[in-house]
């Protein structure tokens, strides 16, 4: 099933980032035995593109306020770049498909540029309790920001000097595509709770 985000979501869930390396998710009480696997899907793959656009907001609005900026100004400061080089990173950035799958591989997580959220819920997860999915959901998220940071420094060690040997970058390619076909292999995917947002 497949979805576009309209809104935050049910309010059952609330995310809070610190620091971009770390996700909590919590549940309002009482809330989360009221979810099924395709809804909890659905409302964390929304939640997760909700959260990096107000998370991304706050950035911008911290850099304003650090620098001095007008509205203006920070429009001007964010507006894409002419440098053909540095379009073709952003765009290749953008691009980029993180992939986190928990220790109990009870949730998936995939997300396009942080802009395009997956989130498959194995059946059976609710009834396993909220602590534990939480701690499934936390792994996931977890394996999701690794996922992203490690591509992303291949990325940028492809477009600017970061000084990592070649066969390094070659090893972390290859360790990451046989990565990719292992956790979305064909026939590994729970189905049905499958959910895809975008913005």
């Amino acid at each position: 099933m497949r979805g576009r985000a309209g809104n935050r979501g049910d309010g059952g869930a609330r995310p809070a980032v610190h620091d971009y390396t770390k996700v909590d998710v919590t549940f309002r009480p009482g809330t989360f035995a009221g979810y099924d696997e395709a809804r909890l899907a659905r409302q964390l793959a929304r939640l997760g593109l909700t959260t990096w656009v107000a998370y991304h907001r706050g950035r911008s609005q911290a850099y304003q306020k650090s620098k001095g900026l007008t509205d203006a100004e920070l429009a001007e400061a964010e507006r894409p770049t002419t440098d053909p080089k540095r379009r073709a990173y952003e765009r290749e950035l953008n691009a980029i498909e993180g992939l986190g799958v928990s220790p109990g591989r009870a949730v998936r997580i995939r997300a396009r540029g942080l802009m395009e959220w997956t989130v498959d819920v194995l059946p059976g997860s609710v009834a396993k309790g909220e602590e534990a999915f939480l701690a499934e959901l936390h792994g996931a998220i977890v394996a999701l920001l690794a996922d992203r940071r490690n591509k992303i420094i291949v990325l940028k060690s492809k477009y600017f000097d970061l000084g990592i040997p070649r066969k390094w970058l070659e090893v972390m390619a290859e360790l990451q595509a046989r990565a990719a076909a292992r956790k979305w292999a064909p026939g590994t995917r729970p189905g049905p709770t499958n959910q895809t947002f975008f913005w």
